[in-house]
Parts: C-alpha cells; sequence; structure tokens
C-alpha cells in the first residue's frame, strides 16, 4: 500500500483513540455509478461494488469526523447500440482501496456530509469492441493514486441501519492527455461517480 495512505489510515486510528467515548464502528455494502470525465463517453454507466468500513468520532452533539476504508470499483463504459448501427464498446475498470474522511452534520434522522478521498488503484482492465487491451506503454500510463472530493446525505431509518446517498469527484487526473494539453479546462482524465450504500452500525454512541 502506498505510504502516503498507510500514514493517513494510521493518523485517522490514532485520532479516534482520543474521541474513544464518542464513537460508532460499522459496515457499509453498496454500488457505484461512474463515468469519466475527460474521455468520449458519457453518463454514470459503469456499475461497481462498493464494500468497506467505517468509524466516526464525534466533536460535539451535532458534529462527527467519520473515515473509511473502503473497496471500490470505478471506471467507464460504453455499451453498442447495433439497432442504431454502433458497435462501439469500451469498458474501462478501476478498482481501488479508499479512504474518505469527512465532517458531517446532523439533524433529526438525516445526516449531511462533505470531505475528501485518497484512494490507490489495485487492478485494472480495459476492453474495447476489438477485445482485451492495454494503455500503450510509449503513452500516458494510469495513475496508481485518485484524489478527491465528496457530498453525501444519510437518513437512519433506525438507530443501526442508514442509507447514504454520495457524489464523489476527481480533483487530480488518474490519467493525463498524451498531447500534455486541455480538452474542455481539464488536462486528462477525472473519476465522477454516485454512490448508493447500506450501512450497519454495530456499536459505539
Amino acid at each position: 500500500m502506498n505510504s502516503r495512505l498507510t500514514l493517513l489510515i494510521s493518523f485517522l486510528l490514532i485520532s479516534g483513540i482520543g474521541f474513544s467515548q464518542e464513537f460508532r464502528v460499522g459496515a457499509l455494502a453498496g454500488i457505484n455509478a461512474s463515468q469519466v470525465s475527460g474521455d468520449s463517453y458519457g453518463g454514470f454507466d459503469k456499475a461497481g461494488l462498493l464494500i468497506g468500513l467505517y468509524s466516526n468520532a464525534y466533536l460535539s452533539e451535532k458534529f462527527d469526523l467519520q473515515f473509511e476504508i473502503n473497496y471500490s470499483e470505478k471506471g467507464s463504459r460504453k455499451n453498442p447500440k447495433t439497432s442504431k448501427g454502433d458497435t462501439d464498446f469500451f469498458l474501462l475498470r478501476m478498482n481501488y482501496i479508499e479512504v474518505p474522511l469527512m465532517l458531517r452534520y446532523h439533524k433529526k434522522k438525516f445526516t449531511y456530509e462533505g470531505g475528501v478521498f485518497l484512494s490507490q488503484l489495485v487492478s485494472d482492465y480495459l476492453e474495447d469492441e476489438n477485445g482485451v487491451g492495454q494503455v500503450d506503454p510509449n503513452l500516458n500510463q494510469l495513475k496508481k493514486q485518485d484524489f478527491g472530493v465528496l457530498i453525501g446525505l444519510n437518513y437512519n431509518f433506525t438507530d443501526h441501519l442508514i442509507m447514504n446517498w454520495r457524489l464523489n469527484s476527481s480533483v487530480i487526473p488518474f490519467r493525463d492527455h498524451d498531447s500534455g494539453g486541455r480538452f474542455q479546462f481539464k488536462s486528462g482524465l477525472y473519476h465522477h461517480y454516485l454512490s448508493f450504500s447500506l450501512r450497519y452500525e454495530f456499536f459505539g454512541r
């Protein structure tokens, strides 16, 4: 695992100990609906798995700090439309270990959140209508880290069962344009994805 990611996780774990009287721990499972900004394909058409663990430390009655360690599948997909003579197919899978860090505000059954995430690439897969492929080694390669921002909303069905909706966006490209230039004000390819997950909190405050 990347040393910066390890350092961040260690810092968060140590920080959580300081709030040990006011914390919760839980697990999550859900899906990502993702797209890549900067390529020629639009739409959140790539589905992926999202699973992980989280803990939050209460700063006050209304605010808490939450961090997560997740397995998160991102990428891009374009399906052919053969009825319209379109045979183009594209699939990019990029699977990450991801650490989000959020400040959250509680109001009744809702919790509003905003924060950042750091991801480490663990595997990737590229395919088009010609079969399985890879990025030309003479061109810019996929970067091993992804960094971005997120906003989200939680709804508490019970004290333990929670639904989460989240919008996540990279702020640095995971691959630079080969020309070195900018396209639509972007210098490369960026992840944008919607996350939907169910969460269960085991114990805590």
